[in-house]
């Protein structure tokens, strides 16, 4: 999606990407195959390019660096994926920054048993466990109830337990002299099981079901986050309303890239997250993040058995009014991968929410028997 905007700048575009078979490969100008760790493939692809960016956070941030001293442009400087990387480095970026958000310290689950349950006891239970590292899309959390209850193996955080109204999103664009543009908070509504973001549901502030002071309050939090990260690119801020009158609004964490709560904007607002990225780290113009209509997102996830990728239902789907499908191109399914989206819009939130989940229930992504794959009506 970012390659798509690149092509209307007609920029020349390069990928680093550990898949042979990622959907970029084919699009990118030139594509390499190469670890995210791995400093020589890192060092290939930042010398080729006059900017370079990123989509994920796991990576090499010494290697990134290391290519920074030597004189490569690399946006966001690599400072921010080192903090974002440990969600304790952020916790302490925002709390030095004086930032809302749960109440946290380090923790460390391994070592003596009796020490680190005084000590979630002295925390207080129940308490949500963060990997420092490496998690993503409800991966490396869990809720620890009691002092007994299995914990995740590694450096972690401790987080208070909160009463969550909903979740929200905030997407900033933050330019090279610092001044930014934010879109309006979007809610996100979540498979509790999975914990993976299903819907986004997006509108202008008029049509929002997010409360005028709700949404004031987030866009300050996700404003000040993006700035004391000193960041340059899009940024996805992520929030908790927490139960109660009036709810408080914290911050969960931020991604500093395009994010997966912003994929609306490509159908509904004047500059789509991806252009406005792209703005943001060649050092042009921001855009406009004005939204024309509301919009739902479903994420299109795959079910069933893993396999080649086989996708029904898609000719119901887009004889819907209001509905874009975008399917991601990659080449094997997996249940609970994202493998594409769906964006629905409408005049009203409820009739945009009504129109997506009509789509998302035509569509079905799973593992084909036959190594061909493929779409099916």
């Amino acid at each position: 999606m970012l390659i798509a905007e690149a092509r209307v700048l007609d920029l020349r575009v390069a990928v680093l990407d550990p898949d042979p078979e990622a959907p970029c490969a084919s699009l990118a100008d030139r594509f390499w195959c190469g670890g995210l760790d791995d400093p020589s493939a890192i060092a290939r692809l930042v010398d080729e390019c006059a900017v370079t960016t990123w989509e994920i956070e796991h990576i090499n941030v010494d290697a990134v660096a290391g290519r920074v001293e030597r004189g490569a442009v690399v946006r966001p400087d690599p400072n921010v994926l080192r903090i974002v990387q440990d969600k304790a480095a952020q916790r302490r970026r925002f709390s030095e920054a004086g930032l809302p958000g749960p109440r946290w310290c380090e923790f460390s689950p391994e070592g003596d048993a009796h020490l680190q349950e005084a000590l979630l006891i002295a925390f207080g239970l129940p308490a949500v466990q963060k990997l420092r590292r490496g998690g993503y899309d409800g991966r490396g959390v869990t809720t620890l109830r009691a002092a007994d209850t299995p914990r995740l193996p590694g450096p972690s955080i401790l987080e208070e337990l909160v009463e969550i109204e909903y979740e929200l999103a905030v997407l900033v664009a933050r330019a090279l002299d610092g001044s930014t543009v934010c879109y309006d908070p979007v809610q996100m509504r979540f498979d509790p099981v999975r914990n993976i973001c299903t819907h986004v549901i997006a509108a202008p502030s008029e049509l929002s079901p997010v409360a005028p002071e709700i949404a004031r309050e987030a866009r300050r939090i996700a404003e000040a986050a993006v700035t004391a990260l000193d960041g340059v690119g899009i940024f996805g801020v992520e929030l908790f309303v927490e139960k109660g009158s009036p709810g408080r609004v914290l911050l969960n964490e931020v991604a500093p890239r395009p994010h997966n709560s912003g994929h609306y904007t490509i159908d509904a607002c004047a500059t789509s997250q991806f252009a406005q990225h792209l703005r943001a780290v060649l050092g042009l113009p921001l855009g406009s993040p004005e939204i024309f209509c509301p919009a739902v997102m479903v994420n299109l996830l795959g079910e069933g058995k893993p396999g080649p990728v086989a996708v029904d239902g898609l000719d119901r789907a887009l004889s819907l009014p209001g509905v874009t499908v975008h399917l991601y191109g990659k080449r094997r399914s997996a249940p609970g991968r994202k493998m594409g989206h769906l964006t629905a819009i409408g005049a009203t939130v409820a009739e945009a929410l009504d129109r997506a989940d009509r789509a998302a229930g035509c569509i079905q992504i799973h593992g084909a028997p036959s190594p061909e794959g493929g779409h099916r009506g």
